[in-house]
């Protein structure tokens, strides 16, 4: 099969959509709107809020950097590596990120400004990246699984900066599709 930058899309696309045929939206808001709930819960003022917000989209936004390089590894190497080995990536990934916080708080808060809808940019933005985060990881996840391997091996033979790209922007027209009227509080 010869792996156009089309057949690379039309493929990831059928992936994803295998993978999140069964998320309804109601499903997943009904998840998004929790997550906000706990964070307000968890903080006292407003302002505490937009910093966790500010933290959390920091850190959903470099997990995102980190899957896409988790899977490059996965293309370039051409291997299928065991899920643990994977999950240990992730988790070390995660640290390390956890430790560039207080870093990268900074270098976010300079992105999204002082504004005063900062809170709101701040929501729209951690909406997708963490429904595509979650996104990319499932893929991931199915793409090494033992099951899948013998379908899987053949994006091998794609360039990896291609099927990553396609996976990227996939997962992100996915997640915005399925946050579509997502009524945020």
């Amino acid at each position: 099969m010869e792996w156009t930058n089309d057949t690379v899309n039309r493929a990831v696309m059928a992936l994803v959509q295998q993978l999140t045929k069964d998320w309804t939206k109601t499903k997943v808001h009904s998840e998004i709107l929790e997550i906000f709930m706990n964070m307000r819960l968890e903080t006292k003022t407003e302002e505490e809020y937009v910093g966790l917000l500010l933290t959390n989209v920091a850190f959903a936004t470099e997990s995102s950097f980190a899957l896409n390089k988790i899977f490059e590894l996965i293309l370039l190497h051409k291997q299928f590596p065991p899920a643990e080995a994977v999950q240990a990536w992730v988790t070390d990934a995660h640290k390390k990120i956890q430790e560039q916080l207080p870093t990268l708080r900074e270098v976010y808060r300079k992105h999204f400004g002082d504004e005063e809808n900062i809170k709101r940019k701040l929501e729209l933005s951690y909406c997708p990246v963490l429904l595509g985060n979650r996104i990319k990881t499932d893929f991931i996840f199915a793409f090494i699984h033992e099951q899948n391997q013998p379908m899987m091996k053949d994006f091998f033979d794609a360039d990896p900066k291609v099927v990553l790209e396609a996976l990227h922007h996939i997962s992100g027209f996915f997640a915005s599709k399925i946050l579509e009227g997502i009524e945020l509080i």
